[in-house]
């Protein structure tokens, strides 16, 4: 389960709540006017402890009133305190509060932003980050500046963040994963080969990647066995059909997850192919290593032609194998090879078929040499968050003084019998006694002879969930001006407190006049001042119980 959150610019936030002040002026213009509501006692809800269940809800108050500009007198900058690549951007915004903790328009602002150390990056008037290329934590390294001007007084405020800049993604790390072909049309009960393809940051295909697929719309077909696509007999646009996981086998942290949208209707003729797209057109790849290459032949259209007969060929031996169904292996002689792989695209049926070509590059890279001497030990994933009976793959790798994995390392297993059971192949099961379980998973692994004999010890900590047990609403209560929006969010536990993510939500208004809310919890109040008691409602159940979830 991932959580999504947003963050709208000045300008952005202006039209979103002028669009959606306007819908619900439409909304409520057909109705007679209504007087304020009665005035009730404080809710006590937002913290809400209910027996286990599948489902717990969770509500909120808003109190609208008519409200001056106040005085500004506390900021917060979001994030705090983030972690970036080397490299990478990030944007950092700033909620300003007035001194009854409203929160304050950024548009009756001034705001400034600067780095206070140069070895950090670099931050834009608007906030936009760019880490630098100097490693390490940067404590209270930004800097914003926000300004207020009213009744001819001037308050200014800092506050300050700090950053952690980390290493870069490497060659070989997983920086996205492309899916080919990305979104297609398929005619009902029709069948489709989607070939999953896990990149870095430069596009260049990453190798020893295991991919898991899911369905997410059932609606939309079936994954078969064998990897094929199958779809549904209802036509329509299903825009999260598919999900696909890929997952690094040496490093199983590095993870990258991609949804492919489906379109099933009728599409009657089909045009006959006009080219061939070959993906990847340009690939580096150490000896040994193995690549799929997918060969995609598309009409005029763009809509891809599958009634066709692919061929392959490798134009110099020396880089390698490739057999009849695009799989390549490199071989063991470095270099680059232009335009190596080739693949033949011919139609099955038309009346004048046209044959259609297409070829990749490949640079073979030298294979690394196998390290001698164990320096060190790590394990991906080192807190392990499971469900009763959920198992997981815990990935130990040991490293050479100069960073190398050591394949040929003898490792051993063992677990906290209260918890998990834990196979000799590093796979987790969580048993139905929820809890955290400190340093549940031992490994042990030894490598070298004689002198050379080298033994590492590494832990990793197990999270046994419990059910669904409670919810905090934030904020419980909530006090707007008419139109002003406020951002609801929940925090899910389990009957020992932990935090849980796999959760879904829905969000409603039980009292229309209250405002508008949308289902990831934005609220935008109402023009009919009075107080309103648990007005905002949401639902929360287990992700696993909705099968859009799964």
């Amino acid at each position: 389960m991932f959580s999504v959150s947003f963050k709208l610019s000045p300008l952005a936030l202006s039209f979103v709540l002028a669009l959606l002040a306007a819908l619900l002026s439409l909304a409520c213009g057909s109705r007679q006017p209504q007087g304020s509501p009665t005035p009730e006692p404080v809710a006590t809800a937002g913290s809400l402890p209910t027996p286990v269940t599948d489902v717990v809800h969770g509500s909120a108050s808003v109190t609208i009133e008519e409200k001056s500009l106040g005085s500004l007198t506390r900021l917060v900058v979001i994030p705090r305190n983030p972690v970036v690549a080397a490299g990478d951007t990030m944007l950092f915004s700033v909620l300003a509060y007035d001194e009854t903790g409203k929160p304050m328009p950024q548009d009756e602002l001034d705001l400034g932003w600067r780095t206070l150390d140069p070895l950090v990056g670099t931050i834009t008037s608007a906030g936009l980050f760019r880490a630098g290329i100097q490693r390490g934590v940067f404590n209270s390294s930004i800097e914003v500046t926000v300004t207020q001007t009213l009744g001819g007084k001037t308050v200014t405020l800092q506050e300050l963040a700090s950053v952690s800049v980390i290493r870069p993604l490497s060659e070989n790390d997983i920086s996205r994963v492309e899916v080919l072909p990305g979104g297609v049309q398929m005619q009902p009960e029709s069948q489709m080969v989607f070939t999953p393809l896990a990149v870095d940051r430069s596009g260049v295909p990453v190798p020893g990647v295991d991919y898991t697929w899911e369905v997410l719309d059932p609606r939309a077909g079936k994954m078969e066995p064998d990897g094929r696509f199958v779809s549904g007999v209802t036509e329509g646009s299903f825009p999260a059909a598919l999900r696909v996981v890929a997952q690094k086998r040496t490093d199983p942290s590095q993870t990258a997850v991609s949804v492919v949208p489906v379109t099933v209707m009728a599409l009657g003729r089909v045009q006959p192919p006009s080219k061939v797209n070959l993906y990847p057109q340009g690939i580096s790849v150490r000896s040994g290593d193995t690549v799929e290459f997918r060969a995609l032949a598309l009409d005029p259209l763009g809509n891809l032609v599958q009634d066709v007969e692919t061929t392959w060929r490798l134009r110099d031996p020396q880089a390698g194998e490739l057999d009849n169904s695009g799989h390549f292996r490199a071989g063991q002689t470095p270099g680059t090879y232009p335009a190596v792989v080739e693949t033949t695209v011919r139609p099955l049926k038309g009346e004048a078929p046209v044959t259609l070509r297409a070829t990749a590059t490949v640079t073979v890279l030298a294979s690394l040499t196998q390290p001698e001497r164990l320096q060190s030990l790590t394990l991906a994933p080192q807190v392990l968050r499971l469900r009763p009976g959920e198992s997981r793959r815990i990935v130990a790798t040991a490293l050479s003084a100069t960073g190398e994995s050591m394949a040929s390392a003898a490792v051993e297993w063992s677990g906290d019998p209260r918890a998990i059971r834990v196979t000799q192949e590093g796979v987790v099961t969580a048993l139905d006694r929820p809890g955290s379980y400190p340093d549940a998973v031992t490994v042990v692994v030894t490598a070298g002879e004689g002198e050379g004999r080298v033994t590492q010890k590494a832990s990793a900590t197990v999270i046994v969930l419990g059910p669904l047990a409670r919810i905090d609403v934030i904020p419980s209560e909530a006090s707007v001006a008419p139109r002003q929006a406020v951002q609801f969010t929940f925090i899910a536990y389990d009957v020992n407190g932990t935090r849980l993510f796999d959760v879904l939500a829905t969000w409603e208004i039980l009292d229309s006049r209250a405002g508008v809310i949308d289902n990831l919890g934005f609220f935008i109040a109402g023009t009919v001042p009075g107080r309103y008691r648990d007005v905002v409602r949401v639902v929360v159940r287990p992700m696993d119980l909705d099968t859009g979830g799964r």
